[in-house]
Formats: structure tokens, sequence, C-alpha cells
């Protein structure tokens, strides 16, 4: 979705392409904690149904919905503080920049609800192994946010035309729509109901605190590394010039293209390794994450020769701007470079949350972000300005070559395999 909102952004003008990026950055701030923290869905889940205990699945699930709704609601308190932000963090941002801006940033306040809604519902039946309704859903979601993202923009098809804040507006009646068809299939199917008791709606304070409890550093994880990824890329590019700021935009939606599949299949390995541990064969698990691993890494090394070999055309699909393809054409380089140590980063992080390990990678994140991420970037705006935003994307793809060496060795000690993870 983030894709097709910035590929219409392109087609309004190179200041709307521009806009795009700072609000898309605060608003997946919010909403990467809830997602990554949502995650303790799966991986209870797949446990309890490893351990062959089925009514404990639609329990969690319940419970997860609850702890997304509370969450996507909460979020609404930053609608009045908004611009107020945006002049606070890009100062250097002229007012109309700053204007669109603030308007994408509210508007995709009132999707955070839905989309949390169907993060935790996906979550479910991805714990199950059941990932066919998810793909439906996420696939409508997908097809009518391009129709309704476009439509609402240029009065497409009947549809009432809003320019800049029509792109918001139709991700979040997609999102809204991807939340009714997760729910529908959470509550109708009769098998769902007799196998899992999805219709039991009750509060569990228990099982809301042990989601809480595994899915904080998940989400802290997640938020944290996008926090200092957010400022590196954004902030500290911002130095260098609008049209640095849209070569980011494009790269961003590239790494979107090739990191989102593969966290999809991580996804899987999460469910896996989670249901391996439920039934204690610590063996199984290992197996699952190292086939998981090869298909990543595969996948993503093939969308590193493609940036390499096509990434000129790809760039263009975004922009004709010359100045914005010549720094596009710098970037996406280190976006190849990183490509295969993403996958080590994407694979093991997954198989350490299916086993439940969770504060660990959560504290060297924060410590990898701080230093490297953070440390890095500035050092390079203050001593290597000549570099450009290529320094930054050099700084980031060391961030990630660290990130997947680190966890790749947390596997392989076997500190996971401790049952007291998720007492």
């Amino acid at each position: 979705m983030q894709f097709t909102d910035a590929w219409i952004a392109g087609q309004l003008g190179s200041t709307e392409l521009a806009a795009i990026t700072p609000a898309v950055v605060l608003i997946s701030l919010l909403s990467i904690f809830g997602i990554e923290a949502l995650t303790g869905i799966t991986t209870h889940v797949s446990q309890a149904d490893g351990r062959g205990n089925g009514k404990a699945c639609g329990a969690i699930g319940w419970q997860g919905l609850y702890c997304g709704a509370a969450f996507g609601l909460l979020c609404l308190i930053y609608w009045p503080a908004a611009e107020t932000a945006f002049r606070t963090l890009v100062q250097t941002h002229s007012e109309t920049l700053i204007a669109l801006e603030v308007s994408y940033f509210q508007i995709s306040l009132l999707g955070m609800a839905p989309l949390m809604i169907s993060v935790a519902l996906g979550n479910f039946f991805i714990g199950l192994g059941k990932t066919t309704p998810v793909m439906v859903a996420a696939l409508v979601g997908v097809f009518a946010n391009v129709f309704l993202s476009y439509g609402l923009t240029f009065g497409y098809a009947g549809l009432p035309t809003l320019g800049f804040p029509g792109i918001a507006w139709g991700t979040v009646f997609a999102t809204t729509l991807q939340a009714l068809i997760m729910l529908g299939l959470f509550l109708v199917p009769s098998r769902m109901r007799l196998n899992f008791g999805t219709t039991k709606a009750s509060f569990c304070k228990k099982r809301s605190w042990r989601l809480i409890r595994t899915g904080l550093p998940i989400g802290m994880h997640g938020s944290l590394d996008f926090l200092a990824w957010g400022v590196v890329l954004v902030w500290l590019i911002g130095f260098f010039g609008e049209s640095h700021l849209a070569a980011h935009s494009i790269m961003s939606r590239c790494i979107s293209l090739s990191f989102l599949p593969a966290d999809g299949l991580a996804a899987a390995v999460l469910t896996l390794v989670g249901r391996a541990v439920g039934s204690r064969d610590y063996l199984l698990a290992r197996r699952y994450t190292r086939a998981g691993f090869m298909l990543i890494a595969g996948w993503m090394t093939a969308m590193a020769l493609i940036y390499l070999i096509l990434g000129g055309y790809i760039i263009r699909l975004f922009t004709l701007d010359p100045e914005i393809i010549a720094i596009s054409q710098k970037a996406i380089l280190w976006v190849a470079a990183f490509q295969f140590f993403d996958a080590m980063n994407v694979t093991y992080i997954n198989a350490l949350t299916g086993a439940g390990d969770t504060v660990w990678p959560s504290a060297v994140n924060l410590t990898l972000s701080l230093l490297v991420l953070l440390g890095g970037g500035l050092a390079m705006v203050t001593f290597f300005p000549a570099a450009g935003s290529s320094g930054i994307w050099a700084v980031a793809t060391f961030y990630i070559f660290c990130q997947g060496m680190i966890y790749f060795h947390r596997w392989r000690t076997r500190a996971w395999q401790n049952p007291r993870l998720l007492a």
C-alpha cells in the first residue's frame, strides 16, 4: 500500500513525492510498534497449537484483537499534535511541504485501529499455519487501495477528486475493508468456532498480560529500529535537500518490494518454530529455520541482482527528474549490497521470536540503533558531507550487516531452547 501511495504521489509531482516520506515515517513509527508487538500472538498461538490446545488459540486471538484495537484508538491522541511535530522535526521544509505531510499523517491515524485489528487476526491465522485467509484479505486490501487511492486523488470512476489527501483516504478505506474480511473469517466459519472457540469473546487479563509481556520487547525492537532508521534516512538525508529525500522515497519502496515477501516467509519460520518449540522438538525448529533462510536468502539475492541490472528502469517508474534519478542510482547499489544480510536479519529474528526469545534481541537492537545507525549517520553528515546521502546508505548497510550476524550467532548458541521464556 505504501508503494502504491508513493507511486500516486509521484504522479502529482516531486513535492508530493517528498511529502510522503516524513509522513509515512511517523505513521509507520506508530504502526510498526503495534504490528511488531502483535507478533506475540503468532508465537503464543503456534505454541498452543503445537501442544494441541485449540481452545486456547481462540482465546489468544481475542486478547490480541482487544490489545490491537485499543492501541489503534490510542494513536488518535497524536492528531492535535501533528502540525507541531512536523514543524519541529522537519524545520527546513517549506510551508507547502509541511501542510501535505500533516494532512497525510492525520488522515492515516484513522486507519490505525482497523490496521491493528487486521494484523492481530492475521497473526492468529498465521500462528495456526492458515495463511490463505491472510493472503486473500491482503490482496483485496492492496487492490482496493490502488483503486480507491488513485480514484480519490484524481476523481477516477466517479469518485470525488480530493487531490493529495485522497491518497491517505484510499488507504484508510482499504485497510478497513481488509479488517472486516479478517473479522468475518475469524467469526463465521463453523470449523473455527468448533475447533478454536472463536465466538467466545471474553477478556482474559492473564492471557492479555502474557501477550503484552512477549510482544512489548518485539514492539520496542521494531519501533526503535525504525526510529533510528527513519532519523538517519529522513532527518539526516533531509540535510542534503528535497531531491535526496525524494530519492529516499523511491529506495524505501524498493526495499519494501524485496523485504516484505521475505518477511512473509519469515513469518512462516516464526510459526513453524513456535509449533516445534511448543512440542519441544528443537531439532525440527532448527531445520525449519535453516530451510527458511535458504528460501529467504535466495529471494533477496535475486532482488539484489534485479536492482543492479534493472535499477535504472525501476527508478524511472517513479520519476523522470534527472537529479533524483542520479541520486537514486547511487543509493540502489547500497540497497542491493545489504540484501543477503537482511535475509539473515529477518530469518533469525523471527526464529528467535517463535521460540519466545524476545528481550535479548530487543536490547541488542537498541544498542546497534544508537551506536551504528544513529551515531554513524551523524558522523557521516559531520565529517564526510561530500559523500552526500550515499554515505548514509553505507552506514545503513553496515547496520544491517551487524544485525544479521549477531542474530545468527544468537540462534547458533541455542540460548532460545529455554522453556521458561514463555512461562
